[in-house]
């Protein structure tokens, strides 16, 4: 039995495709509604690459920033916060969790996140209620929590 909730209904499939390259091949999205997205990938410099083009971790951390920013701005106004302009910044780390046999290799890598949601016509307190709002909701925070470390900060913009 599991502790996660199953659609009960699709809104939509995003679709993508890595090659052989892994992180440093090429990633694309396919099928019916996609944005041609096609892209080379590189390892960032401290995992041993020579930089230069986007990684997993960037591509994660772009679709939780603007997941958490629409969140953020839904449940302002159903929760009747007025807000301004609102950005929200995610970062996303790869780290090695521990040395614990993991399918077989004694590493096991795992990912922390850290979001800055900076909103405007709030105060600092009425800013981190809500982005903790949007970490409540937003569906990036929900596969996450648990699962990883994400430190959530909301500031007055």
């Amino acid at each position: 039995q599991h502790s996660f909730g199953s659609l009960s209904k699709v809104i939509f499939t995003a679709n993508a495709e890595s090659d052989v390259g892994t992180r440093e091949g090429k990633v694309k999205s396919f099928g019916e509604h996609h944005g041609n997205l096609d892209l080379k990938l590189e390892k960032h410099p401290d995992q041993g690459g020579k930089g230069g083009g986007t990684n997993p971790e960037e591509l994660f951390a772009c679709g939780y920033a603007a997941c958490f920013n629409g969140a953020l701005r839904l449940l302002a106004v159903k929760n009747g916060i007025k807000i301004g302009n609102s950005s929200v910044k995610v970062s996303v780390s790869l780290g090695v969790e521990s040395e614990t046999v993991t399918a077989g290799v004694p590493l096991r890598l795992g990912l922390a996140a850290k979001i800055h949601a900076e909103i405007e016509g709030v105060d600092g307190p009425t800013a981190q209620k809500c982005a903790d709002l949007a970490h409540e909701f937003c569906p990036y925070s929900r596969a996450t929590r648990g699962n990883m470390d994400v430190e959530v900060v909301g500031t007055a913009k």
